[in-house]
């Protein structure tokens, strides 16, 4: 079923950091008042509606889809894996850590919206999701540090 502006009207509005392998991008999703985020990333439709912040429309298919995250103003920055926040696995290499952040906070920089000339709204997600994304990056970079310390001063190493 084509998502009408009728149908739109009735759902609720959420902004998501949606990620389809080409970096982050923040977008609207449309939800239906009675579901979540994730009912409608698991209905039968195989392809969802996604609004950009100057208005245009775009159709993605699911499985295309690799993270979607909603954007929540009042979680605390620290609250998530790390590795999580990055999109990388703990096995991850150090310049696979540095390009996945550099990747996702590109996407998201507030100097970035801000020359997009999007709404307020927009730039507070924006610095938001850019505060995780530094928080994150430091912390992983903090206990890889600490573990090369670790083993330079483990004399059974």
């Amino acid at each position: 079923m084509l998502e009408t502006a009728r149908n739109r009207r009735n759902r609720r509005k959420i902004a998501v950091s949606l990620d389809t392998g080409d970096g982050e991008e923040i977008v609207y999703m449309f939800v239906n008042p009675t579901e979540r985020v994730i009912d409608t990333l698991n209905d039968e439709r195989e392809f969802l509606p996604f609004e950009r912040p100057d208005g245009s429309v775009i159709i993605i298919a699911k499985k295309t889809i690799r993270r979607l995250s909603p954007m929540e103003l009042k979680r605390q920055i620290d609250a998530r894996d790390p590795y999580d926040v990055l999109g990388i696995p703990l096995t991850a290499s150090d310049e696979e850590v540095h390009q996945a952040y550099h990747r996702a906070v590109a996407a998201v920089h507030p100097d970035r919206v801000n020359s997009l000339g999007l709404p307020g709204d927009f730039m507070e997600m924006a610095t938001f999701r850019a505060a995780q994304l530094n928080d994150a990056y430091r912390k992983v970079k903090a206990v890889r540090k600490a573990e090369v310390a670790g083993m330079r001063d483990d004399p059974e190493s």
